[in-house]
């Protein structure tokens, strides 16, 4: 377990590394093209940081909570609704703070007289204003439902791309995980319809079939029941199971349990009693091979 810790510290420190260096460089870009004259503009770059703020707390929310929570869980409904309902509550208090920064930031030319007594000096249009003081300019700029539109197409553009990046990952070791357990078990001489793997925890976990009780499904998930009370639960319909199984030892015996007959004790009307007293109905498409399995090892 420690060591299954330690290898998936290793392998997240240079992603974090990675992105970290990706998002300090995409800090620094309004540094480089705000500057006029070889001055910097740091009103404009103050407020490209508050965009990119936002873009970065989606990034690391869909990165370290939705994924691990929904996307690797095959909850593909509830992914989709928390993204939609996360990205616009953020760029919404985006945009709420780069208001307010630039209300803060405009000040207007203060009056100024000729003399006591005398009325305000006047400006020509073309006169530049006094060093230190910027007039209040003209609204140029795109309106908030057109930023917010913008902000959210980017907003999903760094999301799909952490999501692409993510799966595709996900599938590598998945596949690395699989030859390197097809590879033991080659190389042991093991009797592949002895051990079943199923991803559970992310992690793929051994099972001994002979400790499996019985298999219920639940939904789109599968419980495995195995000696000793463990249960093991993993993302699988159970036919995808059943079809591992050694046919002579596992019976689908109702639509939602696979069982093992060994470890049948008793048999009374339509119900089978497993190990610990547990009951499990005969379902009625079943019953006829149930039936059969009965017919030949019953002794008259």
């Amino acid at each position: 377990m420690q060591n299954a810790t330690t290898k998936k510290l290793k392998s997240k420190v240079p992603e974090s590394i990675i992105f970290i260096v990706l998002w300090l460089g995409v800090f620094l870009i309004p540094v480089f093209t705000n500057r006029l004259l070889g001055v910097v503009l740091w009103d404009k770059i103050i407020i490209s940081w508050i965009r990119i703020c936002a873009f970065l707390i989606i990034f690391i929310i869909n990165i370290y909570f939705l994924i691990p929570l929904f996307l690797y869980k095959k909850q593909y409904v509830r992914y989709i609704l928390s993204t939609i309902v996360i990205i616009p509550v953020i760029l919404c208090i985006s945009l709420q703070a780069e208001s307010r920064y630039k209300k803060n930031d405009i000040t207007a030319m203060p009056p100024m007289e000729i003399g006591p007594g005398l009325p305000p000096m006047e400006f020509s249009k073309n006169m530049p204003p006094p060093v230190g003081y910027r007039l209040k300019q003209k609204n140029i700029l795109p309106s908030a439902d057109l930023q917010f539109l913008q902000s959210f197409a980017i907003a999903l553009l760094v999301i799909g791309t952490g999501t692409a990046y993510k799966v595709v990952r996900l599938w590598i070791r998945e596949e690395k995980e699989r030859k390197l357990l097809q590879e033991s078990l080659q190389s042991g001489n093991m009797d592949v319809n002895d051990y079943i793997f199923v991803k559970a925890d992310y992690k793929m976990v051994k099972i001994k079939t002979s400790d499996i009780m019985y298999i219920e499904s639940a939904n789109e998930y599968i419980k495995i029941y195995i000696e000793k009370g463990e249960v093991i639960t993993t993302f699988m319909r159970l036919k995808n199971i059943e079809s591992t199984l050694p046919a002579g030892k596992f019976m689908r015996v109702q639509r939602s349990f696979i069982i093992n007959l060994d470890k049948i004790i008793a048999v009374e009307k339509n119900r089978i009693f497993i190990e610990h007293k547990k009951s499990i109905p005969i379902g009625e498409q079943y019953k006829e091979s149930f039936q059969q399995y009965l017919g030949k090892n019953f002794i008259k």
